[in-house]
């Protein structure tokens, strides 16, 4: 019976843990475990000496998406996107939700030039995959992304977000369906 009421409270801390890390629709961690994993990063960075990066996905025109074939259609995009960046991600990369329609992945031990190779290929998968946007129909869609590498670009978490977000604004500004260069 001991046994017994251990595996239950086990298991229900399991759930509250998930619950509290993971985001409902996508089924990617959530905006705070990125957080906390991107501040993780940082000081094994800085103690190991080891570089790691940041991309941001942003859907390109997904609020003309969602009104054009509406939320339920926006919903299953979301999905969708988040199993290929997890699908094109590698075991110890972190697939976060960051918010809305833009998510992130934490590359650890991972350089500048790694993670502009990564970001390529994840910028690729999505363009090529048809989208189930309802039982009948498919579609296509494209994002945009920006990178950072620390401490490369970066000495601090809010600073290597920044830096990748200028790269996505980028990305954003000329012409979608591209990873961005920050400009500074």
């Amino acid at each position: 019976s001991y046994l017994a009421k251990y595996i239950i409270k086990s298991r229900d801390f399991e759930y509250q843990y998930k619950l509290a890390t993971i985001d409902g629709l996508t089924e990617l961690y959530n905006h705070r475990y990125f957080q906390d994993t991107l501040r993780k990063q940082i000081d094994l960075s800085k103690r190991y000496g080891q570089p790691f990066s940041l991309i941001i996905v942003d859907i390109d025109f997904f609020k003309k998406f969602n009104d054009t074939y509406g939320h339920q259609a926006g919903d299953a995009v979301l999905r969708q996107v988040a199993q290929t960046l997890k699908k094109n991600s590698r075991t110890t990369d972190y697939v976060c939700r960051y918010g809305g329609e833009e998510m992130s992945i934490i590359l650890p031990n991972t350089t500048a030039e790694e993670v502009l190779n990564n970001a390529n290929r994840i910028l690729q998968a999505v363009a090529e995959r048809p989208f189930q946007l309802n039982a009948t129909e498919t579609g296509h869609v494209t994002i945009s992304v920006g990178v950072a590498t620390f401490p490369d670009n970066a000495e601090t978490a809010q600073s290597l977000i920044e830096y990748a977000d200028k790269g996505l604004y980028y990305a954003k500004e000329h012409g979608r369906n591209q990873v961005g260069k920050s400009e500074g």
